[in-house]
């Protein structure tokens, strides 16, 4: 492996590890600021996370299935996984990741929470991702591609 092969201290911390940090990070530093709801919706706020929740761990059990390595720094990969949801996305645990931080943006309203779904869409799009398909692609090469050709990175 190269260096530029080496998965980067952002993409060996779990997505869902990034969220709960910056969902708890905007609460915090809202809490002196008690800044007002910009666009919130409790109900519907609620029903993402509960969707967002349910699309990650629908993908999490299709790779439990298919014996598929969870961790997207991990050297190997046992299986290209292209079942359940992964018919329909490519990456359907980052998804519902992000759906469920637009629920927290949702829920909470303030314009810090509604940073939250931006910077883990950014860390997936532009660092995450990209790492995870350089790996995949090395991996199972042409099975891979042609996988990427039929169904769309994220709807």
């Amino acid at each position: 492996m190269t260096e530029s092969d080496q998965p980067s201290w952002i993409v060996r911390i779990p997505t869902p590890l990034w969220l709960i940090a910056l969902v708890i990070t905007a609460l915090v530093v809202d809490l002196p600021l008690q800044s007002p709801a910009i666009a919130q919706h409790r109900p519907i706020g609620i029903a993402l996370i509960v969707l967002g929740v349910a699309v990650s761990a629908w993908g999490r059990i299709t790779f439990s299935r298919e014996r598929a390595e969870i961790f997207p720094s991990s050297a190997i990969h046992s299986a290209l996984v292209a079942s359940g949801p992964f018919r329909f996305t490519r990456n359907p645990m980052y998804l519902g990741i992000v759906v469920t931080g637009v629920g927290a943006g949702l829920t909470a309203g303030t314009w810090l929470m509604w940073l939250v779904p931006v910077a883990v869409f950014a860390l997936d799009q532009l660092v995450i991702i990209p790492f995870e398909e350089r790996s995949m692609e090395r991996t199972y090469g042409d099975a891979y591609r042609a996988y990427k050709a039929r169904v769309r990175r994220w709807i």
